[in-house]
């Protein structure tokens, strides 16, 4: 026999699985004659026997594939069952992949491509979710994957680990904190909040439980040392912690001007990302201004009265009211005597 002929046909259950995999699922079947066809076009011919003992073989290796009888047209049809996603699983991951703000837009985009190629043919058309990457606020640092990586390794192995942290400057520039020196500290935990990853670590220093955000990090080793703070670990909770420290907002949507002190502009460029709008203020040197459609509620107006007088809502003028009378509300609670 042909030395070709004899190794085509040990390709066989290879190109029976691709097949399956992209031409069927659980809903669309395959006759006889399409796989055969298929299997020519790729210069592989092989009669019908071989193709039955081949599904046999698949489906006692647990690739699973049913073949059914149907009426309309009156054949036989095969069916891949064992599918790992289904096509709602496969939106799920590919709208979570395109809504996270630690991944760049161009890693979002190459794992979309790749949740796409795990569904059939027939799901092409519902997984092209026309999401618009490019209006999310999305992550300035392609490393954060790596980061993650050896932020884990450090944790599963009791190590420490070095890095560099990061922040915005009002030139919408990311500038290395303590001129560049390194943070050594004890990683415990990682956790996502409002779609940042966050690492909270012991600090030896200041003796306490820190957290930084990972796209924030750079320069990220491990080293030899043991971690330090287990005690304090030992009875930490992340999820009191997360509440404690991070917020949401969400309420009518406006269009607010905020005068800023520059040393914040590390803490507004984090919260609403670096596409937005920041110009010096001329009238005053030490701050800047930035327009911002923001989601006016309690909340924010809480998150205003946290940054204190280094913040200003400039315009519009209902929104000032609306905060100046619910401070007025705040100050009036506390004068109240019991009668």
């Amino acid at each position: 026999m042909n030395e070709d002929v004899t190794y085509s046909k040990k390709l066989v259950p290879i190109y029976l699985m691709k097949f399956f995999e992209e031409k069927t699922d659980d809903n669309h079947g395959a006759s006889m004659a399409e796989i055969l066809d298929y299997m020519e076009k790729r210069d592989i011919f092989v009669d019908r026997r071989t193709i039955y003992s081949n599904i046999s073989l698949l489906d006692y290796y647990g690739f699973e594939i049913e073949g059914r009888h149907v009426n309309e047209p009156c054949q036989h049809r095969y069916y891949y069952t064992g599918r790992k996603f289904s096509s709602n699983e496969l939106k799920f991951l590919i709208d979570a992949v395109a809504s996270s703000k630690f991944l760049t837009k161009t890693k979002s985009e190459e794992l979309i491509k790749k949740i796409k190629s795990l569904g059939t043919q027939f799901d092409n058309e519902k997984l092209n979710r026309n999401i618009m990457l490019g209006k999310r606020i999305k992550s300035m640092n392609d490393k954060v994957l790596k980061n993650l990586d050896k932020i884990n390794e450090a944790i599963n192995t009791n190590a420490k680990i070095t890095f560099q942290y990061t922040r915005w400057s009002w030139e919408k520039k990311l500038t290395l904190l303590r001129n560049g020196e390194l943070y050594t500290v004890s990683p415990f935990a990682v956790t996502l909040e409002d779609d940042n990853y966050y690492m909270i670590a012991f600090d030896s220093a200041y003796n306490e439980l820190r957290h930084y955000r990972v796209d924030k990090m750079q320069s990220v080793k491990m080293i030899i040392d043991e971690r330090d703070g287990m005690d304090i670990f030992k009875s930490f909770n992340v999820a009191e912690y997360t509440q404690k420290t991070f917020n949401m907002f969400g309420g009518k949507e406006e269009l607010i001007k905020l005068q800023c002190h520059n040393s914040l502009a590390n803490v507004v460029i984090d919260r609403f990302g670096s596409d937005i709008s920041i110009r010096p203020d001329f009238d005053h040197p030490d701050h800047f201004t930035v327009n911002l459609d923001i989601n006016v509620s309690p909340q924010f107006y809480a998150w205003i009265f946290g940054l204190g007088t280094g913040i200003k809502i400039v315009s519009p003028q209902s929104v000032i009211d609306e905060y100046t009378t619910m401070l007025d509300s705040i100050v009036a609670n506390y004068q109240k005597t019991d009668s």
